[in-house]
């Protein structure tokens, strides 16, 4: 079409057609086309016969409206930095002051507790510390935990978070694992933890509500009177978990042995663990000793947990 107009100082799409071959919509589309590109134009004052202009010209005007809407842009990118300095100039400190002092607040449902999670992550401006055991979480809500961490990092905050063992027996939880390390967090596991916890700049935590005998309850702590001995409870266990770089691929610390196979399928079927100890042929105190171990080395609190945990990573036939 551009070079049909290039050689034709007078023409019209219904000529254009015929000559070209093309569709009536097919020569509107693309005169539209040239036209938005600044290769055709419509003189003034005269029929609109648009004529075909220097591809030279064309694109140094392209050039000239794109700097153009660059320095909008920047002028406007500016101005929203402005705001946002002055949002948290008058509204940080009233948020700072509030958490300063020592403080507890009850928080209740799953929709609460994630909302206040994430208000107070997003707070960060330093260091997150995380503290994971329980349930196994599903892809979508690990794809999310991720990608708040990586907002954090990206601002420059430390994160460090500690899981438990069994995180690395699933595909899509090890992905997770090795998706926050690489973006930058330091990342170990652990055997076993006690409890969930996230603390924000060593002033502000979550952590559940372990005295209540209320389901789906956290507390938020406040303070760094309070603050401080929940860091001192992560940063024991953190010295002593094992950085996920450093435990192996995808192979979840050590593996079962035969014994420990056995021991953990006749608990499954609810024998005693005097019949247990008989049919391995060990002695009652080696055979909870290879109890404690296995629970250990599944990160469960309990034998039942300990079944769960076996189920969940195909450890049981």
């Amino acid at each position: 079409m551009f070079s049909y107009a290039s050689s034709h100082d007078h023409w019209t799409l219904p000529d254009a057609c015929e000559d070209l071959g093309m569709s009536p919509g097919e020569a509107a589309e693309a005169q539209e086309e040239l036209l938005r590109l600044g290769l055709l134009r419509i003189p003034e004052g005269e029929p609109a016969t648009p004529r075909a202009t220097a591809p030279e010209a064309a694109l140094l005007r392209l050039l000239a409206a794109e700097e153009e809407l660059t320095g909008h842009l920047s002028v406007r990118i500016r101005e929203v930095h402005g705001q946002i300095r002055e949002l948290r100039e008058a509204f940080l400190p009233l948020q700072l002051a509030r958490a300063a002092g020592p403080g507890l607040d009850m928080i209740t449902g799953d929709e609460r507790i994630t909302a206040v999670l994430n208000d107070i992550v997003d707070m960060a401006s330093s260091e997150v510390l995380a503290m994971h055991p329980g349930r196994v979480l599903p892809t979508e809500d690990l794809d999310f935990r991720t990608r708040r961490y990586r907002r954090l990092l990206q601002r420059g905050v430390v994160v460090r978070s500690m899981h438990l063992h069994p995180m690395t027996r699933l595909a899509h939880t090890t992905a997770h694992l090795e998706q926050l390390q690489e973006a930058g967090a330091q990342v170990r596991l652990a055997p076993a933890l006690p409890f969930r916890m996230v603390v924000v700049d060593r002033v502000q935590a979550l952590v559940p509500a372990l005295h209540m005998d209320v389901p789906d309850t956290m507390m938020v702590v406040r303070g760094e009177e309070l603050t401080s001995l929940l860091t001192k409870v992560f940063t024991m266990f953190w010295e002593t978990a094992t950085p996920l770089k450093s435990f192996g691929p995808c192979g979840g610390g050590t593996e079962l042995t035969p014994q420990h196979r056995s021991t953990l399928r006749l608990l499954a079927a609810g024998r005693k663990d005097e019949a247990i100890a008989r049919e391995l042929g060990i002695s009652i105190r080696t055979l909870r000793r290879l109890t404690a171990d296995l629970m250990v080395r599944l990160g469960a609190t309990s034998r039942f947990q300990a079944g769960v945990e076996a189920v969940l990573q195909g450890l049981l036939d």
